[in-house]
């Protein structure tokens, strides 16, 4: 499928132009209403593409007109409101034909989802370029090409100026003004907003070709305009097709390479949560036993060390693999997203939770020791602890391994201050321990307390 884009905008009034056109003309053609659609072998209903019906639009368009008035000047200086007039052009259409037989894009068919397409890039362009003044869209399948017919109200502007809201237009306005403003005569100020309109409207088909054309295949204009020979005009479209599936490929190729970034992005969050857990409890391990010997500050260090290791190695190896994927990005699109969203809000405050836990089951842990409630195995490798609700959570957050050791020092710094010390010396040193440690306990603690 390819062939030249159509596009074409225009404005009417209430009153009928030279050509019979108005904006009850339009809008009743449009519906399909009988005396409107004599053209049409068979009119059949549009289809609803995008807002209300041509019907309803003919009511927004009244109502809307009913409802404002404008200021002039009367010939004995006072001024007065009236309404608008029916010769001002209140209603902005614009119409984008199909290069392709209706009966070529039914359903079912080969070019159907191709048509389809271009239906959505269509609407996607009318929506960008109009916004919230572009109240309908409808679809016509009973004339030789099928079209769509696009109605934009000036919902916005007091005048009820239609078109204005074309750009082309705007930019003839704008031209006179400024020409007539730097003391130009109103013939060359003419002449210079036809200029302006002219340029505008040029590069509005570019963008609507660079929008629309351009990924659904289409030519920015025919062979006749071109004066191409035939075969020149099949070299063109078979382009134009080639160019069009270019583009479907380097935007797949695009959402891959985006998703790979995410996944790599994913995996780095992930590990950097996970090194910074176990920075925060060798963080916590130390700070529970800076009072232990020097076996106990080692062991935290040699954590912390790894950790450190480990987070310059995981930062490495995600710099080198997303300048490798920047890398390949640049050959085939010419640029290449570099930003990283940092962690939200409710993953910093998983992470918060996760070292507040850790915290405090070490602490129960520690606690243990002094009561007695917690020891180490005789294979020094695991822990036996009398709280089921402390062991659970020391298993489901995997602290074995670094706890042992913490308990293994604090048993050690214990039994040895403990071997010098009488009977109620013994118990009063461990109701200063437990009178010292329970407060952090019950600020993290979210089971039975230990002692």
């Amino acid at each position: 499928m390819s062939g030249p884009q159509f596009l074409h905008i225009q404005s009417y009034s209430l009153k009928a132009n030279p050509a019979g056109q108005s904006v009850v003309q339009i809008l009743g053609e449009a519906a399909r209403q009988p005396e409107y659609s004599v053209h049409v072998d068979s009119p059949t209903p549009p289809k609803i593409i995008y807002g209300v019906t041509p019907d309803e639009v003919r009511e927004k368009h009244d109502e809307m007109v009913k409802s404002r008035t404008i200021e002039v000047k009367l010939a004995n200086g006072k001024t007065a409101n009236r309404g608008i007039r029916k010769d001002r052009h209140t209603l902005l259409t614009a119409v984008a034909s199909y290069p392709l037989l209706t009966r070529q894009v039914g359903e079912g068919l080969p070019d159907r989802m191709a048509y389809e397409r271009w239906i959505d890039l269509n609407l996607k362009w009318l929506r960008d370029q109009f916004g919230e003044q572009l109240v309908s869209v409808i679809e016509h399948v009973d004339e030789k090409h099928p079209h769509l017919h696009a109605f934009i109200l000036p919902l916005d502007d007091p005048d009820c100026m239609a078109r204005r809201l074309n750009p082309a237009w705007k930019a003839k306005e704008e031209a006179e003004t400024l020409a007539k403003t730097d003391g130009q005569a109103a013939k060359e100020a003419v002449k210079l907003g036809n200029r302006a309109y002219k340029a505008k409207a040029r590069e509005l088909q570019d963008d609507y070709y660079e929008k629309v054309g351009l990924p659904a295949g289409l030519t920015r204009t025919g062979p006749k305009r071109e004066r191409l020979s035939r075969q020149q005009w099949k070299a063109r479209k078979e382009a134009a097709k080639r160019e069009a599936e270019l583009l479907d490929q380097m935007n797949a190729r695009v959402d891959d390479l985006a998703d790979g970034q995410a996944e790599l992005d994913a995996e780095a969050e992930r590990k950097a949560e996970e090194i910074a857990a176990k920075l925060e409890m060798a963080e916590s391990i130390l700070e529970g036993a800076e009072r232990a010997q020097q076996d106990a500050e080692q062991t935290a260090r040699a954590i912390i060390a790894r950790a450190e290791r480990e987070a310059e190695h995981l930062n490495r190896r995600v710099r080198s693999e997303l300048f490798y994927r920047q890398d390949r990005l640049e050959t085939e699109i010419q640029q290449f997203a570099q930003t990283r969203k940092a962690f939200d809000a409710e993953k910093k405050q998983l992470r918060m939770e996760a070292f507040t836990e850790t915290a405090g089951v070490t602490v129960r842990v520690i606690l243990g020791v002094f009561t007695g409630r917690v020891e180490l195995t005789d294979d020094r490798k695991r822990l036996r602890i009398d709280d089921p609700s402390l062991a659970q959570s020391v298993t489901r957050l995997e602290l074995t391994a670094a706890l042992c050791k913490v308990v293994a020092v604090v048993e050690l710094v214990w039994h040895r201050l403990t071997g010098r010390l009488s009977e109620a010396e013994l118990q009063a040193e461990r109701h200063r321990a437990e009178q010292t440690l329970k407060p952090t306990v019950h600020k993290n603690h979210r089971g039975p307390d230990p002692s």
